[in-house]
């Protein structure tokens, strides 16, 4: 028998069921699904839930709108670049994210419906299996301002498409 938990309430995901099927979508399409503050708790919570969820078999990450995600909101960035404690905690809440999507025991599938950068790159790579849309593109550019790949990305990208073509993407910053 299945176990029910309470549907979380989410400020900036959608969460939708199609039969054992748990779609959750990003859902901030005005800024390209950017991830704030918010959204980062929201997506670090969000796979715990999924995992514990006896009502799915399977979960579809999404972004809502004309694009998968931009990555982190630079907005939100700018504002914490004088703060190191809060670098430090949204650094924790990735890791959080990137291991909760690892141990997730059901097959986690990425809708790709749009770009997917820096963040959103590492969020689609981290799923088991990536369909996206022809005119999509990946990337992460965070070597364009002096960083290496954030969030996990300089351990998946290897991993998903070999180590020679993911030093050109994250050397580079090229999508």
């Amino acid at each position: 028998m299945s176990k029910s938990i309470p549907v979380p309430d989410y400020q900036y995901l959608t969460l939708t069921r199609q039969g054992r099927q748990l779609t959750i979508a990003m859902n901030r399409p005005e800024l390209l699904n950017a991830v704030n503050l918010k959204l980062l708790q929201e997506l670090a919570e969000f796979f715990v839930y999924a995992a514990a969820d006896g009502e799915s078999d399977v979960v579809v990450l999404t972004g809502a709108g004309k694009a998968f995600s931009a990555g982190g909101d630079l907005e939100h960035i700018a504002g914490n670049a004088a703060r190191p404690e809060q670098f430090e905690y949204e650094a924790r809440l990735a890791k959080r994210i990137v291991f909760s999507m690892l141990d997730l025991d059901k097959p986690l599938v990425c809708r790709m419906n749009g770009h997917a950068v820096g963040l959103g790159a590492t969020l689609a790579l981290t799923c088991d299996v990536v369909f996206a849309v022809d005119k999509a593109k990946i990337g992460d550019p965070h070597v364009a301002l002096g960083l290496v790949a954030g969030d996990g990305g300089a351990a998946i990208w290897p991993q998903r498409i070999g180590f020679g073509r993911a030093k050109e993407y994250l050397l580079t910053g090229e999508l």
